[in-house]
């Protein structure tokens, strides 16, 4: 999905303070990781670094997909992204208002 936006640290988000990780109204990138770090290394046997892993450059593994390829190491990792209810509208490449670029050319074509 082109339209997702990954959260930085200054982004806010505000949002139902029942439905936040962090119990607020608003919250920053940094306030809702944390949280979700905390959250992650609490109700884990993972130490406060390797939870950190998930969700700051991610933990090393191995994946194998359902439709085959065989494995393949990298990482997995846990990340706030905003989807608008409204995609951004796409820009043509040339205005639809205007003549083709192609049209100079063609006029110096002898058919």
């Amino acid at each position: 999905m082109s339209d997702q936006i990954f959260l930085s640290d200054e982004d806010v988000v505000s949002m139902a303070q029942d439905a936040n990780l962090t119990g607020a109204s608003t919250s920053t990138g940094e306030e809702l990781m944390q949280r979700l770090k905390y959250l992650v290394y609490r109700n884990s046997n993972l130490q406060e670094d390797k939870a950190s892993d998930w969700l700051v450059n991610g933990a090393n593994c191995k994946l194998l997909l359902a439709q085959g390829g065989g494995w393949q190491k990298g990482k997995i990792r846990i990340r706030f992204e905003f989807v608008p209810d409204k995609p951004t509208p796409t820009k043509p490449l040339i205005p639809t208002n205007s003549a083709s670029p192609l049209d100079d050319l063609r006029s110096h074509l002898v058919v």
